[in-house]
Formats: C-alpha cells, structure tokens, sequence
C-alpha cells in the first residue's frame, strides 16, 4: 500500500513537471495594457454675465462652469467671431501645471480684436486659479491634458 502511494505521488510529480497539471503556461498571463484613456478633457468656455463661482470643483464639468463665471470677454462691438484654444494641466491643488499652450486660434474680423481677446482669456486664468478643487477630485485630475475652446460668439 505504501508503495502505491509512493508510486502515485512519483507519477503525479511527473506530471506536473510536464506542465500536464500546473505547469509554468498556467500560471503565465501575457502583459495586456488596460484600453488608454482618451487624448484629454475637451470643453467649450462660452461668455456667461450669469454664471457664478464655485466654492468646490469635484467634476469635470464644474472646471468648465468655474472657467465660464471667471471669463470677460472684451466689451466692444459684441460678436467678435473669435476662437482660441488652450491645452493645458491641472496640480491636485488647482494650480495651472506650467505653461499654458495655445493650439488654435481664429482671429475675429478686425485685427486689433486678437490681443485683448487673449488677454481676457489669460486673466480669466488668473482670477480663478487655483480651482477649488476637492482633494479626491484634484488627485483624480492631475496632469490630466484639459482643452479649452473659448468661443465669443455673443450677439452684436
């Protein structure tokens, strides 16, 4: 009887070196990097007299309503048909996280508009960084790749 056993525990030992029962392709589980995320957050910033400040950013859609109630377009003619888009980080505290770049850009119909145009959209920077964000929030967010698209279509 002990003998059976011996010769059955050899065999079983057998196997599992042949990679029968669990062999080295058991336990091997070939590298899948999990799906990536898309390129960035993506928002249009558009001129809002009636939009308000936030206290605690905790979504996605609030940076853009945050970013909304800080911006003043140039007063003037009205629609100045402008567009510029700003990619650009976030810290976990709220901070820009260096330097904003811009990747588009589309002047109105008259020439001296461009520059107060981007320098309303730079100061809306200013005033409202850093975003209250909330600490899972800003954990989540940061160095996350956001686009904004300012847009000043308001009506003449």
């Amino acid at each position: 009887m002990i003998v059976a056993l011996l010769l059955s525990a050899a065999s079983d030992s057998a196997v599992a070196e042949d990679g029968l029962f669990f062999g080295q392709d058991d336990w091997y589980e070939p590298y899948e990097p999990p799906p990536s995320l898309p390129e960035g957050i993506q928002g249009v910033v558009r001129p809002d007299a009636n939009a308000a400040a936030l206290q605690r950013i905790d979504t996605i859609r609030e940076v853009f309503r945050a970013l909304q109630a800080c911006w003043r377009p140039p007063s003037g003619s009205g629609h100045s048909g402008q567009e510029i888009t700003l990619r650009l980080s976030f810290k976990r505290n709220g901070e820009v996280l260096g330097k904003p770049r811009i990747t588009y850009y589309k002047p109105g119909a008259e020439e001296e508009q461009r520059e107060p145009f981007t320098r309303s959209v730079r100061e809306a920077f200013e005033r409202c960084t850093p975003f209250p964000f909330t600490e899972s929030f800003g954990a989540a967010i940061a160095g996350r790749i956001f686009a904004f698209r300012f847009v000043d279509a308001r009506p003449m």
